[in-house]
């Protein structure tokens, strides 16, 4: 038999198969394809349009805010938290100053300022010279944000004055005659480059005052971001930081001093807005946090039981809130967050005003949610609405009795770590149904011992609840649209 000894190709070669055959495309079959994707793309969420490191910071200064119990979104918070973090040895009693002149002096009387332990955990929060530069980035001067229309005029007025009374402050002289010694000016086509020497000695002011911040660093940075031709950037920063430093300090004077300068500043508003979306988007991350939390996962034998009456338990409570849910008949534009606050209100003793809450429902949902009764209650609805408590305005007079009597159980350590906000969360979690209330407490603190069972047994027998104070401040916690 004769093998064959021909080599024809066993696949066309490139001269046999056109040009216009390889690379022939189809154009209306990609703009089906590119119209499907664009229908099934998942909506982007408002939080992607915040830059990631922008997010980091805005949420440790939420934490900040929470430690002592001031709203994030307050127009005031970010000024406050830049005095009260300042390396001046009286920064209390100078944020205090601050909103004295602000106008604003009734915050005082509900801020944790004076607890052993607060300015040593907000400065375990903000500690690095980036998170401070992002910051200071939504600050302007007053007198550069005011608009040119009538309606302005009054405001205008208002910076005008404040930049007329700072020029006399012999601190923010020093600074400037030191900053001119050292050559560090602006120079640049920027916006944040073209400022007068009393700008630049402002905000050199200002980057120099975080704490745990090292002061010539933070000076360059600024010295980089105002000049284009930023030479010797270390050896003049010194040189003015020397000259700054080696005159007499009057520490009176600077502990004035920081909080005219910041009057000096106005808080962009992009700032509350981007803080907004973080504060939803940790209640978010929580939700999904407490959802991978109650996720099935491997466990012993011995407690699949246990798990499988809880998760009965579970199902018939979510199904009692889907149920009492549609017999309410909330309307389309009733967000979830108010739905689960009108369920967690008919969760409540009687006695409540209404007059609290009716702004936020017509008065027909009010009058046929609050005749209702819930057969089986959801408990994680119940931790959605603590978790969305953020503020607490001081109106529970309980609280203090509560936190002396109830967290015996709780180590020192643990104690001091428990904001304001947290112990009325535990206040509220006390006084929860039999069924749910520790579970409600092991949300927020999860220590659960006989003698905290005891304390609050004890306490809900000999104290009433205030449930108008509970309501009144989550109702104040709700993050407007």
């Amino acid at each position: 038999m004769q093998r064959s000894t021909s080599h024809e190709p066993a696949y066309p070669s490139k001269s046999d198969v056109g040009s216009s055959e390889v690379f022939s495309v189809d154009f209306a079959s990609l703009q089906n394809l590119e119209q499907t994707l664009h229908r099934h793309r998942p909506a982007r969420a408002p939080a992607d349009l915040v830059l990631s490191n922008n997010t980091n910071v805005l949420a440790k200064f939420c934490d900040v805010c929470k430690r002592i119990n001031m709203d994030p979104l307050h127009p005031l918070a970010l000024p406050f938290v830049v005095i009260f973090m300042s390396k001046n040895k009286h920064c209390v009693e100078s944020a205090r100053t601050y909103m004295k002149t602000a106008g604003d002096e009734a915050i005082l009387e509900i801020l944790d300022l004076h607890r052993e332990g607060v300015l040593l955990a907000c400065e375990q929060l903000l500690n690095s010279m980036a998170d401070w530069l992002v910051l200071f980035a939504y600050l302007e001067f007053c007198w550069r944000s005011v608009g040119e229309t009538g309606a302005d005029a009054q405001e205008r007025a208002r910076a005008n004055g404040e930049r007329h009374s700072i020029e006399d402050n012999m601190v923010v002289k020093r600074m400037q005659a030191s900053l001119t010694e050292g050559q560090v000016t602006a120079c640049g086509l920027g916006v944040r480059q073209q400022l007068s020497p009393l700008e630049t000695a402002l905000m050199a002011l200002l980057y120099l005052s975080p704490r745990a911040t090292p002061a010539g660093k933070m000076l360059e940075r600024l010295y980089t971001e105002i000049s284009d031709n930023a030479r010797d950037a270390e050896l003049r920063c010194l040189r003015a930081m020397s000259c700054f430093k080696d005159t007499m300090d009057d520490e009176e004077a600077n502990r004035h001093t920081l909080p005219v300068v910041m009057r000096c500043f106005r808080v962009r508003p992009d700032f509350t807005r981007n803080v907004a979306i973080v504060l939803r988007k940790q209640l978010n991350d929580m939700e999904q946090q407490q959802a991978q939390k109650n996720a099935s996962t491997r466990t012993l034998l011995r407690n699949y039981a246990l798990m499988a009456v809880q998760k009965k338990q579970t199902l018939v409570s979510q199904n009692s809130w889907i149920q009492w849910r549609h017999a309410v008949s909330f309307s389309v534009t009733t967000s979830s967050h108010l739905q689960r606050l009108m369920y967690f209100i008919c969760l409540q003793p009687r006695g409540r005003r209404p007059e609290i809450f009716q702004g936020l429902y017509t008065s027909e949902l009010c009058a046929r949610a609050l005749v209702m009764s819930v057969e089986a209650i959801d408990v994680q609805v119940l931790q959605k609405v603590m978790d969305s408590l953020r503020l607490y305005t001081n109106n529970v007079k309980q609280l203090v009795d509560f936190s002396a009597k109830c967290l015996q159980g709780v180590s020192h350590g643990e104690r001091q770590k428990l904001s304001l906000v947290q112990q009325l969360q535990l206040y509220i979690a006390a006084f929860q149904h039999e069924s749910v209330w520790k579970q409600c407490w092991l949300h927020v603190l999860p220590v659960m011992n006989h003698t905290i069972t005891s304390d609050c047994a004890e306490f809900r027998g000999t104290h009433e609840y205030d449930v108008d104070g509970v309501l009144e401040n989550l109702v104040r916690s709700l993050i407007v649209e």
